[in-house]
């Protein structure tokens, strides 16, 4: 569309075009013939110069119609993705969110809770704040995921995050009405092992029981990914990360 309207501007352009350079050839041509007699009635050299002044408008007019319907079409064309953060290439898209919850290992995996599929882990030191891309992702919200209905861990003291207290995060996408409730991690000197157990709200009264495991552990498109952080007695280093059956999870490198 944008194109056929160009040509069509160009075209009356032309037009304009020849009635600037020769109007009287352009009188001639297309005008003449509706009179009796051409050369009595043809148009005065004030009347030539009008149509010169009136052309020359209708020339910048069509230029200008050109330009906007071009650029216009130059802005409304479809732009490429932008390449995907560093973030993205290691997590995929959204952008995960952390989990700010100080988190202590369970002694024993627990009833009535998914046993969450971890994707991906990544070492990091939480001393030292590294890496500190993890420090500026948004933290995991979701109103019912208090204390009280069973969120995982504790708040972190005031001015601290739950990732201070790490050596390694964990990912998962999980069913947005579940959050975690318990971890259980278990260190050797070649391996550490480790679970992660989510749940919908678990009221002390027991209101919610029967529907505490009702999560979808597969990902979607609608589930939430998220990191998240687990202590450590000693850095990882080359130790293998592991569940709790033996198997190995996937490391995901750091990537700047």
């Amino acid at each position: 569309m944008t194109t056929l309207l160009i040509v069509v501007l160009a075209s009356l352009a032309l037009v304009f075009f020849w009635a600037l350079v020769a109007p009287r050839s352009q009188w001639r041509v297309l005008f003449s013939w509706s009179y009796r007699d051409p050369h009595r009635d043809e148009p005065s050299g004030s009347a030539y110069l009008l149509i010169r002044l009136v052309a020359l408008l209708g020339i910048a007019s069509m230029a200008t119609s050109a330009f906007l319907a071009y650029r216009d079409h130059v802005d409304n064309r479809p732009q490429p993705a932008p390449p995907p953060s560093a973030v993205e290439r290691m997590w995929g898209s959204p952008d995960p969110v952390v989990v700010n919850r100080v988190i202590t290992s369970a002694s024993k995996p627990p009833k009535n809770l998914v046993d969450q599929p971890i994707l991906g882990y990544q070492g990091m030191s939480g001393q030292t704040r590294q890496p500190p891309y993890l420090f500026r992702l948004p933290s995991f919200d979701l109103s019912a995921a208090t204390t009280e209905n069973g969120f995982i861990g504790k708040k972190p003291e005031p001015g601290l995050v739950g990732l201070d207290t790490a050596g390694m995060v964990v990912f998962v996408a999980a069913d947005p009405m579940c959050f975690p409730h318990a971890a259980v991690i278990r260190e050797t000197s070649d391996s550490v092992s480790i679970a992660v157990y989510y749940g919908q709200a678990s009221p002390k009264d027991g209101s919610n029981k029967d529907n505490v495991a009702l999560c979808n552990v597969r990902a979607s498109g609608l589930n939430v990914s998220t990191l998240i952080p687990i202590p450590l007695s000693s850095p990882l280093g080359e130790r293998k990360v592991l569940t709790l059956g033996g198997d190995p999870i996937r490391a995901v490198p750091l990537l700047r």
